[in-house]
């Protein structure tokens, strides 16, 4: 087949009940503007929220959207260092990056940076630390107007990543950090 990936974007991110809504809200913004810059086709992003079916295995599932999205956004936090699933989304771009010899995270940084593994440090990121919200109401105030240049700003970066993607291979490396834990956050005394 010409081209197995169903996905443009994989959504890498830590899951907290209080900031799903800010979540969402990203994604739903980010797709529309990745569609834009695509030129109107429509952007397919893996967002475990709306791309995994009640009874689907989600691991499974999981590590087909890994497998079959061109390139990922990592929504990065302390706490998103210390899953080893987001850590295991992460490497696994990171290693078919390296294989590939070219990028395809797009980082946003949606809390502190300070406390990220070196490595990460040393990616651009996005910041939109001074957009980030646990409020439901977020969308509603002009600092969601603020972050909606920034979702621009990611948009047409993605839009590069997604329309120089090479071609679909079926074993895109699947990285288990399971037994390469994440490293802990220093420890800060006061």
């Amino acid at each position: 087949m010409a081209d197995d990936y169903l996905y443009d974007v994989f959504i890498s991110y830590k899951r907290h009940n209080l900031t799903i809504c800010w979540v969402d809200g990203v994604i739903e913004r980010l797709a529309f503007w990745l569609t834009q810059e695509l030129g109107g086709q429509e952007a397919k992003l893996f967002f475990d929220k709306e791309s995994i079916e009640v009874g689907d295995p989600w691991p499974a599932k999981i590590q087909e959207g890994l497998r079959t999205s061109r390139c990922m956004v990592g929504i990065w936090s302390p706490q998103y260092f210390q899953s080893r699933w987001c850590v295991s989304e992460w490497r696994s771009f990171l290693e078919r990056g390296q294989r590939l010899g070219k990028n395809l995270i797009a980082p946003v940084r949606f809390h502190d940076g300070e406390s990220y593994p070196q490595e990460a440090k040393d990616i651009q990121q996005i910041d939109v630390t001074p957009y980030t919200s646990t409020l439901d109401g977020f969308w509603k105030t002009d600092r969601a107007v603020e972050l909606e240049d920034k979702l621009k700003e990611l948009a047409k970066a993605l839009a590069k990543i997604v329309s120089s993607a090479t071609p679909f291979e079926q074993d895109w490396p699947i990285v288990n950090a399971e037994g390469n834990p994440p490293p802990k956050a220093p420890l800060v005394r006061l």
